[in-house]
């Protein structure tokens, strides 16, 4: 899985962990979802519906790794269309999650010549610099999940601080999606025996880091395949392992479909299309998921 479908998987899953960091904090979260822009046939990345006392509103997410120099005029797009298409105040917010800060102001400009006839300006939020005690001292997993990303982060006895977080929050999981998601974002600094050491080994196997270094045959140099008859284990090991991704995500996300489609799954030899259904599941409704798989 992809950073932006883990996030969105973050955000759909611990919404209201997060609402502080995107700028709503003490709003109670009614939905989060992604809505399809009628006239540009675009989905937005993430969509929270907020409360905050009598007020209801939208708070539109843009997760953006690098900066883009046509975003503000990619928000303007879709703020426009979704204040429009929901008949109700929406707030837009990029995600920036990796440095460097984007050049340009977070503000799309009319000009005519020299004179601007208008302007319409968003927020950004640069996760890096935000302070990893905050979702320390939070001891919210969603906000833990992201500790590899915010400032402080990255050390590995931080990255442990905050999975013993999220397990305490979450006793009753054997591996918490925001556990999960946070040995992913790990992944990209430490190896698998690493990590593995702060959640055990049967643990970390169930993880999506350790499917993936299985998907790219290899665990950061730590388990290279020496033989043809390995490689083939670790081929049918990454197809067993996608499909159970795939079985996970839908009893979590949508247990109607699981009677129909685990024969599918259970099926499908493909390791392309296993992935395809692996980010859409998180990301799309029943009704689009369902088509996918062939189901109807």
């Amino acid at each position: 899985m992809d950073l932006d479908g883990l996030l969105k998987v973050l955000f759909r899953r611990y919404a209201p962990d997060l609402v502080a960091l995107t700028g709503d904090p003490g709003a109670d979260v009614l939905g989060v979802g992604t809505v399809e822009l009628n006239a540009l046939k675009r989905t937005v990345d993430c969509l929270l519906e907020l409360r905050r006392g009598r007020l209801r509103y939208f708070r539109h997410l843009e997760l953006q790794a690098r900066p883009d120099r046509e975003m503000p005029r990619r928000l303007f797009e879709y703020n426009a269309l979704l204040n429009l298409q929901l008949e109700a105040p929406v707030l837009s917010t990029v995600l920036y999650l990796f440095p460097p800060r984007p050049s340009q102001q977070p503000v799309f400009r009319v000009q005519l010549g020299e004179r601007e006839v208008n302007r319409w300006s968003f927020e950004a939020l640069h996760l890096w610099e935000v302070d990893v005690a905050i979702a320390l001292e939070s001891g919210r997993p969603g906000l833990l999940a992201l500790a590899p990303l915010l400032r402080g982060g990255a050390a590995l006895d931080v990255v442990e601080a905050a999975a013993r977080g999220i397990e305490r929050s979450l006793p009753g999981e054997r591996l918490p999606e925001a556990e999960a998601i946070l040995l992913w974002l790990a992944g990209r600094l430490y190896t698998v025996a690493e990590l593995s050491r702060i959640v055990g080994r049967e643990r970390m196997i169930e993880s999506s880091l350790y499917r993936e270094a299985l998907a790219e045959g290899e665990a950061r140099g730590e388990a290279r395949g020496e033989a043809r008859g390995e490689a083939r284990g670790e081929a049918r090991g990454r197809l067993a392992a996608e499909r159970e991704l795939c079985l996970e995500l839908l009893r979590k996300v949508h247990p109607e479909l699981v009677g129909a489609a685990a024969p599918v799954i259970a099926a499908c030899a493909d390791d392309e299309l296993l992935k395809r259904w692996v980010l859409l599941i998180p990301t799309a409704d029943a009704r689009d998921v369902s088509r996918a798989l062939g189901l109807s």
